[in-house]
């Protein structure tokens, strides 16, 4: 009974999120929804048996992203951007099963196979997780009493802006129409194979649509997220004389990270994604899920712990399979 009532909590926050709940597009609600399906994984493995609550809620889950963005499977690109996301999240299913398979086989090491098959099925829904929490901050409508709007940068070719980068700064120029007196903090510095600062390049197209230039704060020394958000602040505290409200604009995949930095350094964000070209989409997913999760290392390493211990637990009633 736990279990199933922790899977319902879980699949209300799925809900919230599927509905664009005021609240939903949150790191916390994120996060809890992690620990809670955790928790209940680590219980079935103890209980020896199959996690179809969990497994349910997974695909109520999978559903609620397809009917939110049915639109993907009416253009080429799209539909090929979902291809490849359900050819690697397929790749990941077979892991895992066979990894549990192995795991009833008597072999001296089972129970290294069992772990890592749980491991494999809790990065699933964790994914899941993420997949229905970004798709939320797409949708976020943050309340007009925002101090300043920051926009995160990204790699740049020539002087211009790339279409991820320009797709940044229109939504952060929509922002600016609803509270006309925010600032705009353009963070990005220049890397080696770039010809001036990604901050300069998007004052640039700040100015060219309007944008009077006393209005652009530039960071332009950060070479990573951290730095973004980390130089960011130093910017923030030598203009205002109190903590402002801001809302950070980034990609859609690109914004959870963004708000965990922000997090970390004490800097009071809200967070709004902006559309992603669909070219290398899944791959951007992919890349930033694994950096968001990094930054719970020790969520993580508390997780996979206890995780081995059941599943040590749990090896010594795992009957064996026949060969």
């Amino acid at each position: 009974m736990l279990t199933l009532a922790l899977c319902i909590v879980v699949l209300f926050t799925y809900l919230c999120m599927f509905f664009n709940f005021k609240y939903s597009a949150h790191l916390s609600i994120y996060i809890s929804q992690v620990i809670l399906g955790y928790i209940v994984i680590i219980i079935h493995i103890g209980e020896h048996a199959l996690p179809i609550d969990i497994l349910a809620v997974m695909t109520i889950g999978v559903i609620l992203l397809h009917i939110k963005h049915k639109h993907l499977m009416q253009y080429r690109k799209s539909a090929l951007f979902l291809k490849r996301l359900y050819y690697i999240v397929f790749k990941l299913i077979v892991f895992t099963l066979a990894c549990l398979y192995i795991s009833f086989i008597p072999i001296g090491i089972n129970v290294i196979f069992l772990w890592i098959s749980a491991i494999a099925f809790s990065t699933l829904f964790t994914f899941i997780c993420y997949m229905l929490c970004s798709s939320n901050f797409l949708n976020h409508k943050p309340k007009p009493d925002f101090d300043a709007i920051l926009v995160l940068g990204a790699g740049i070719f020539t002087e211009n802006v790339t279409p991820m980068l320009a797709n940044r700064l229109d939504c952060a120029l929509t922002l600016h129409q609803k509270q006309p007196h925010a600032m705009f903090i353009v963070s990005g510095g220049q890397g080696p194979d770039e010809p001036i600062s990604e901050a300069l390049a998007m004052q640039r197209y700040l100015m060219h649509h309007g944008i009077e230039s006393n209005r652009i704060m530039l960071e332009d020394q950060s070479t990573s997220t951290s730095e973004n958000i980390e130089f960011t602040k130093s910017l923030v505290h030598s203009h205002f004389a109190s903590i402002p409200k801001i809302v950070c604009v980034t990609s859609q995949f690109h914004i959870m990270r963004a708000l965990r930095f922000g997090q970390k350094f004490n800097l009071k964000l809200t967070g709004v994604g902006s559309h992603t070209p669909y070219h290398f989409f899944e791959i951007a997913l992919i890349r930033d899920f694994l950096a968001l999760m990094y930054q719970y290392k020790l969520l993580l390493t508390i997780y996979f712990a206890a995780l081995f211990f059941i599943c040590m637990i749990a090896y010594w009633f795992i009957p064996s399979i026949p060969l």
